[in-house]
């Protein structure tokens, strides 16, 4: 059964995160079929769907489950991976149907890029690393055997390290919520959220815009993070948070909502190690940008409430929580964030509308108060992954990692590091911020990391 971090996703219309691999060499079509036949034996996440039963409970299963999609595309320019990802984002995976991730081959004599699409209920950042590495492992040995996975734990409360006290009171609120909700209860099913995703694709134009370290970059910006002792993460923040005060204005009040991610792998009572699946988490703080402070001394200072505030305890107390609270209500958040986008020709407008507009709902009771408390910026950063640059003939030159983006969180950052070089994408919506004006964030964040050269493309 879908566990309550990946309940949050299942509806959502812009949850579809990826990865591009690039390396240097020619992949063929049919090398890569056969690697991917080889991890979907693996990772048997990559080839399910999912199903509900009678109490609206989510179960995932490999039964019936078409191969996973594979296009083959010519690769003529550095810039092909933005504009072929942006097509893959404009086609939702059917849930019911799957499978729940799909492959674009970029190809050329010179250099490949394997592009990874994914719907986020059933992976993460780390994930996609693991399952990127694991294709070039079979495509630089053809003879290498399946690989055997031991058998990954749940994501819930009984795995948890430590006790996760509820309280009492607590367990009353979410029972008395779901008690209401059961009265005036909205089920939403696939033409739903069919309608849902289509709308949001109408809506908003998703864009990405790269930034690609080389290694000196990468060596000299993380050398200056430890001159300062703050980790790359922290000044990554604190650059964005300034830069968008600096260019626009502060977030709300002039305190950011900062949203952190967290790798919870290494967290529950059997470690996760490296199977392929959801287990990341996060948590939220407020940080004030300081103009009378410099820019490493405000880095420091977001270093400082990031060690502070991280309890892990709490955030697997929000899951527990989660759990308690009644499936197609988590599923009910998605369309009360976004269902009056749904236009009055669509098929569910009606149901969707009505839903959506009734303020009575305490589903989007919920919402009002929920939406102005959201995050202003959000940087996943997976951190140097330690992984082999040679597979075979191939040589892996970097990964660029990208998510979905939303219209309550203006800066989605996702930042990863491999073959000694960091690379970010800023996701985001041109109707909530411009390119123009995300450029000119960009481009003062990279003045307050000392970088003034960089590589970018955006679509």
């Amino acid at each position: 059964m879908l566990n309550s971090f990946e309940r949050r996703f299942f509806r959502a219309p812009n949850q579809i995160i990826s990865l591009v691999a690039r390396v240097k060499g020619l992949i063929s079509e049919e090398d890569l079929r056969i690697s991917l036949d080889k991890v979907r034996q693996q990772h048997p996440l990559l080839g399910v769907r999912i199903y509900l039963d009678e109490n609206n409970d989510a179960w995932y299963t490999t039964e019936n489950v078409p191969e996973n999609q594979l296009r083959i595309v010519e690769r003529t320019s550095e810039s092909d991976w933005n504009r072929e990802l942006s097509k893959e984002y404009g086609i939702r995976f059917e849930l019911g149907t799957g499978p729940l991730v799909r492959f674009v081959l970029l190809q050329s004599e010179e250099i490949s890029e394997i592009i990874i699409v994914c719907h986020h209920v059933i992976c993460d950042g780390t994930s996609l690393t693991i399952l990127a590495r694991d294709i070039l492992m079979y495509l630089g040995d053809a003879n290498r055997d399946v690989q055997e996975m031991q058998e990954p734990p749940l994501a819930t409360s009984e795995n948890f390290q430590s006790e996760i006290n509820l309280g009492k009171a607590m367990q009353f609120a979410i029972k008395k919520m779901n008690s209401i909700w059961g009265k005036d209860k909205v089920v939403f099913d696939d033409e739903d959220e069919d309608n849902l995703f289509k709308a949001f694709l109408d809506a908003y134009t998703f864009k990405i815009i790269t930034v690609e370290l080389n290694e000196n970059e990468t060596s000299l910006f993380v050398e200056k993070c430890r001159q300062n002792e703050v980790t790359v993460n922290s000044a990554l923040n604190m650059a964005f948070l300034a830069a968008h005060s600096s260019i626009l204005s502060p977030f709300k009040g002039g305190k950011q909502n900062v949203m952190v991610p967290v790798n919870t792998r290494n967290r529950y009572k059997k470690p996760v190690g490296e199977n392929f699946g959801l287990y990341v988490a996060g948590f939220q703080f407020k940080i004030t940008n300081n103009p009378k402070k410099n820019f490493w001394e405000n880095a420091k200072m977001f270093d400082k409430g990031l060690k502070d505030n991280l309890n892990i305890d709490k955030i697997f107390k929000f899951a527990a929580l989660t759990e308690l609270i009644d499936p197609s209500l988590v599923d009910a958040r998605n369309f009360s964030f976004f269902g009056k986008k749904v236009p009055s020709d669509y098929s569910r407008y009606e149901k969707i509308h009505a839903f959506s507009t009734n303020e009575k709902n305490i589903v989007n009771k919920r919402a009002k108060k929920q939406i102005p408390k959201l995050p202003g910026l959000a940087i996943t950063n997976l951190g140097q992954m330690d992984y082999p640059t040679k597979y075979g003939s191939l040589e892996l030159d970097r990964f660029i990692f990208i998510t979905s983006a939303t219209p309550f969180i203006e800066l989605v950052i996702p930042v990863v590091t491999v073959a000694g070089k960091l690379t970010f994408t800023i996701n985001y919506l041109e109707e909530t911020t411009d390119t123009s004006t995300m450029k000119k964030i960009k481009d003062k964040a990279l003045e307050y990391i000392e970088l003034a050269e960089y590589k970018e493309s955006a679509n």
